[in-house]
């Protein structure tokens, strides 16, 4: 199973970020979108290599990014990174939803004539105006192997993309003065039908401790299945 969320997560990440791969671990980078520790991180580590740290390091400062790498219950790799002048930033939950949802609720598809409705909805919910060209680049590119919607109102934006069975949501967000009524729970149960319609295996999403929304996925039937460590220097 957390074979098959990895490389969900690399298949999305590699529609918006440039992907370098070391023998044990992958490089995602986009300096376009600086200061993003989603799609600017080392991940998916399996070995002890301080030679791929040091290249990492030397990737992010050249091109003015925060360092940050992604452990996953890797103990010895996280004494590493500490030596390398690393410190806990965040955790990064992984969680996964099989119930499907019994809500029928419709969303918007987005097409090349509307990605400037995603854009503008993704930019302010994650206070990015600054991205806004970019962004509408991505999606331009992407538009054939990620789904993006947003909700009827206008209110919410988010990504879907399928490998190996898996419904993987991204970018889920809400424009700030447009939250708490429900909009994104819309989204989240059009996606948990789309599971069930495509008879996939289950969806999952990626969130950070320090958005605190632990509580509103589990209340939607989200399930915690491991966690992810995020340093940074």
């Amino acid at each position: 199973m957390i074979s098959k969320i990895e490389s969900n997560d690399m298949g999305f990440t590699g529609a918006w970020s440039d992907t370098t791969k070391f023998d044990c671990g992958t490089l995602c980078a986009n300096p376009r979108l600086a200061d993003d520790i989603f799609f600017n991180k080392l991940t998916g580590v399996t070995c002890m290599s301080e030679d791929m740290v040091d290249k990492s390091i030397e990737y992010f400062r050249k091109n003015n990014l925060v360092p940050c790498i992604y452990s996953t219950n890797y103990p010895e790799f996280d004494d590493l990174l500490e030596k390398k002048g690393f410190s806990h930033y965040d955790i990064q939950y992984v969680l996964k939803k099989r119930t499907v949802s019994t809500k029928k609720t419709s969303a918007i598809k987005i097409t090349h004539d509307s990605i400037d409705v995603w854009t503008r909805i993704f930019c302010k919910a994650y206070d990015c105006p600054s991205w806004s060209e970019h962004v509408s680049s991505i999606l331009e590119q992407s538009l054939s192997s990620v789904g993006y919607f947003v909700d009827e109102s206008g209110s919410s934006c988010m990504a879907l993309y399928e490998k190996d069975s898996v419904l993987g949501l991204y970018c889920l967000g809400t424009i700030t003065d447009k939250r708490n009524h429900g909009t994104a729970a819309s989204l989240i149960d059009f996606a948990s039908n789309e599971v069930n319609s495509k008879n996939l295996e289950f969806l999952m999403l990626e969130t950070y401790g320090k958005d605190n929304l632990l509580e509103f996925y589990s209340k939607l039937g989200f399930e915690q299945v491991y966690f992810k460590t995020v340093y940074t220097i």
